[in-house]
């Protein structure tokens, strides 16, 4: 029947390697394994916070989520402690602005290579290139079948196997497919912290960055803003701000975006400082006149909006309604919203298994199966909060296989 396990663990990503971690403190004794379908565990983790591993929040709260899972609040209030998590395994975190925690070496590698330490030293073993396609409940536990043909039978089983996210296809089709057959509640999987498409994007905004406040307008009324760096990209805006409005955006027709690039200033004291401007620089070409206040390319955009013949003009032709105008779009340049970037560009998913007990993310319908990480539908915000959930849910996962291999049928 292949290799037995204790508790296997389908995945050896972030929230898989946690549960292996947690599980082995709660039963020393019990045989772990972890099958990884890659040929290297937490490949993604590289990747995260560019390269440098945005871990988890100092501002972790369940209002920063959405989950169809009852309940899963309970896992994030147990688990809030990844700083101390983290040092147990010899690794120090550092806290920088909007509450984002690192490792103080900012290199994701260094939280990588803690992870892979600990879960070694655990005893825990990793099978990999083991592609999952299903898993069959039995009278004491379970088969779970590869794509080679492989067969691992275990008491327990922890479905650790990520999402689309970031990747050009879903590998694990059939494996959801089979747990789907089994009745588990599943919601399919759509981008989220994404960039969003949008129309008619000046070219010249292409590689430039602002700071801005962005409102998302739905076509129901509604309004969601957000803070932060703008990024200007091909015919798409991305951020962590526009990422975090992207999981209020669900392909509906007639959405803006609506970006205050001043935020610190009021309108009429952008007018002021453009009047002072016309005068200070009137000689100077009017292409510049914003070259004071903001990116030259994006000042210039601006005045092209809204001057005419702005190459053949002085700064100090601009005429009262022209300033007016301008200062109007600096703190409301709008774009219509033309869609959301697919699963490559996105950061993490929305959908997933969701018929979980929210205290032991263990199955509704099946005993002994446990869920945990991108594959349970819980998405949080952008800057820590979806790796504190992968961390978070493994190991409340792995605490609660292990603690349940301890217990006789009477209890």
């Amino acid at each position: 029947m292949g290799i037995d396990a204790d508790i296997l663990i389908i995945g050896a990503g972030a929230s898989g390697m946690a549960a292996a971690i947690e599980a082995a403190g709660v039963s020393p004794e019990a045989k772990i394994l972890l099958l990884e379908r890659s040929d290297r565990a937490g490949r993604k983790i590289l990747v995260t916070g560019n390269g440098r591993c945005n871990l988890s929040n100092s501002g972790i709260d369940v209002s920063c989520y959405n989950s169809a899972v009852s309940g899963f609040s309970d896992v994030m209030e147990r688990y809030a402690d990844d700083r101390s998590f983290f040092r147990k395994m010899g690794l120090v975190t550092r806290e920088e602005r909007e509450g984002r925690i690192y490792p103080y070496s900012g290199q994701a590698s260094s939280v990588l290579d803690a992870l892979r330490f600990m879960v070694s030293a655990s005893g825990a073993e990793t099978v990999y290139g083991a592609q999952v396609t299903g898993i069959l409940p039995q009278e004491n536990g379970f088969t779970v079948t590869a794509e080679d043909g492989s067969e691992y039978s275990a008491a327990k089983v922890i479905v650790a196997a990520g999402s689309p996210a970031g990747a050009h296809g879903f590998a694990n089709r059939k494996l959801i497919s089979s747990l789907i057959s089994q009745g588990e509640g599943f919601r399919e999987f759509s981008p989220a912290l994404a960039p969003l498409m949008v129309r008619d994007l000046p070219a010249q905004l292409k590689g430039t960055r602002v700071q801005a406040d962005v409102t998302l307008q739905l076509p129901d009324g509604r309004r969601e803003t957000a803070s932060g760096e703008v990024q200007f990209g091909s015919g798409y805006v991305s951020g962590i701000c526009v990422m975090d409005l992207s999981r209020e955006y669900n392909g509906e027709k007639g959405a803006f975006l609506i970006m205050d690039l001043c935020p610190d200033m009021s309108c009429r004291k952008i007018a002021e400082f453009i009047s002072e401007v016309t005068v200070i620089r009137g000689n100077a070409d009017a292409s510049t006149a914003l070259s004071g206040l903001m990116q030259k390319s994006v000042g210039e955009m601006i005045l092209k909006t809204c001057c005419d013949d702005l190459y053949r003009r002085k700064t100090g032709s601009l005429t009262s309604k022209e300033i007016e105008n301008v200062s109007e779009l600096i703190k409301g340049y709008k774009v219509e919203v033309a869609g959301k970037g697919d699963f490559r560009n996105a950061q993490i998913c929305r959908g997933g298994f969701s018929g979980l007990n929210g205290e032991t993310l263990e199955s509704a319908v099946c005993n002994g199966l446990y869920f945990c990480g991108e594959i349970v539908d819980v998405d949080g915000r952008c800057g820590g909060y979806n790796l504190h959930w992968a961390w978070a849910s493994g190991r409340a996962a792995g605490a609660s296989a292990a603690s349940s291999l301890k217990k006789t049928p009477e209890q």
